[in-house]
């Protein structure tokens, strides 16, 4: 399935991810963060940003014992 939006070039294998994807190019951004002035057009998007706030890093890498934000941080690791 591939997003036909303007200069994107994904594709998925599944239609859904697909629609979920295509919030991403949506101007309505219904979930705002109360720190500060970020908003987002998916929950998942908000709290994932809101750890830059907390601190939380729940991702963590078994040998090292380092934590991550961000689970493509640990992979990237």
């Amino acid at each position: 399935f591939k997003c036909e939006f303007p200069m994107c070039t994904r594709t998925f294998h599944r239609q859904s991810t697909l629609k979920t994807h295509l919030k991403t190019h949506s101007d309505t951004r219904p979930y705002k963060c109360q720190k500060c002035t970020r908003s987002f057009s998916r929950k998942h998007d908000l709290q994932r940003h809101f750890r830059i706030h907390t601190g939380e890093k729940p991702y963590l890498c078994t040998t090292c014992r380092k934590s991550f934000a961000r689970g493509d941080g640990l992979k990237r690791h």
